[in-house]
């Protein structure tokens, strides 16, 4: 049998390897958030003025949009379409908080705004719109998926 991408991802994430599994993720209550996350800020992740590298801060963001659109809704594949991110300011005290909010969800689209705050001043350092690609889990092999039947 023929190993898909979803398995060699799932086996990744069980072994604690991913990338993101590097980034201490992690969920916690925010009022009004359909979901938020708090990403720890150490010197490993800091550009040369002190703050939060912005690529990390547009990592998580796609994350917990992502996440709050699988987790509000029904079972299905959802890939970024178009991420929008605005930096107010710098995180240099951290955890970085990212908020986000389900605000429309179509048939095929749907679109979630996200707040970033450092948690640490309580300063909002960037607004971000999210929008992604619905449409329905694809079997684990077979036509479409880019392997084999079996």
């Amino acid at each position: 049998m023929t190993r898909t991408a979803a398995t060699e991802h799932d086996e990744v994430i069980a072994a604690g390897e991913h990338i993101l599994q590097q980034l201490n993720f992690r969920d916690v209550e925010h009022e009004g958030a359909d979901l938020a996350i708090e990403m720890d800020f150490d010197h490993r992740f800091k550009n040369p003025r002190g703050a939060l590298q912005g690529g990390l801060v547009a990592t998580l963001v796609d994350v917990v949009a992502g996440r709050a659109v699988v987790d509000t809704g029904p079972r299905e594949t959802v890939a970024t379409a178009d991420l929008t991110i605005h930096y107010l300011q710098g995180i240099t005290v951290g955890p970085a908080l990212a908020s986000a909010k389900v605000v429309r969800r179509g048939r095929t689209l749907a679109v979630v705004t996200v707040d970033v705050t450092d948690a640490g001043t309580g300063d909002r350092c960037a607004v971000a719109t999210v929008a992604f690609s619905l449409s329905p889990p694809r079997p684990a092999d077979g036509p479409g998926t880019g392997e084999s039947p079996a």
